[in-house]
């Protein structure tokens, strides 16, 4: 997913500059995320998955060891269907604490469904509709925020509102068959949310 809307969004702002738009990719949890360097002219897409309403911990541990330095950033997280919960506003949050400058949001719906060929005859079906929408969005976002070099002239954008609260982490000493039992019950009674939703 955050590969995906990286590569969108370069794609769309590929006429922007008179150099090559890169993406480069990383994976906070296999790689020494304090060895990731960021500028302000970086745009940063950071995309998570959601349990139980919230980020993983090990994946907010992994971004804290980044400093954003005032960079442009799309956070978003992934969710199988149900509620994204508090998730999208912790990842904001998170990224503001850390020196990102968030200009868009987005939980995008991502669920396992029969498929042949894929791997357990399963197959992962995101929400590309809502995906490609969002990164038309955020482009043309990012296009008019970078549209001048001189500061004072610079457009300074609102606050990014989204809608949730800080979620409490509680040290859990329970399975993770159990956990995954949890996720289950807590997906079962959770209202349905059959769309992505964003915010720019």
């Amino acid at each position: 997913m955050t590969e995906r809307l990286a590569r969108s969004i370069t794609a769309l702002l590929d006429d922007c500059s008179p150099d090559d738009i890169t993406v480069e990719c990383h994976d906070l949890l296999r790689e020494q995320a304090a060895g990731i360097k960021v500028d302000e002219e970086t745009v940063v897409v950071i995309g998570m998955p959601v349990y139980v309403g919230k980020i993983p911990l090990p994946a907010a541990e992994a971004l804290r060891k980044i400093s954003g330095n005032g960079a442009m950033t799309i956070a978003s997280v992934s969710y199988g269907g149900r509620s994204y919960g508090n998730a999208l506003f912790e990842l904001k949050s998170l990224a503001e604490d850390c020196g990102f400058r968030p200009i868009g949001a987005g939980a995008f719906l991502i669920s396992r469904m029969a498929g042949r060929g894929g791997a357990h005859g399963f197959a992962t079906a995101l929400d590309g509709e809502a995906m490609t929408e969002f990164s038309k969005a955020a482009a043309a976002k990012i296009r008019r925020l970078a549209g001048c070099e001189i500061e004072e002239l610079k457009i300074k954008p609102a606050p990014l509102e989204v809608s949730g609260k800080m979620p409490v982490h509680k040290i859990s000493r329970i399975s993770p068959r159990a956990a995954a039992a949890a996720q289950k019950v807590i997906e079962r009674v959770s209202l349905l949310k059959r769309h992505s939703e964003w915010f720019l």
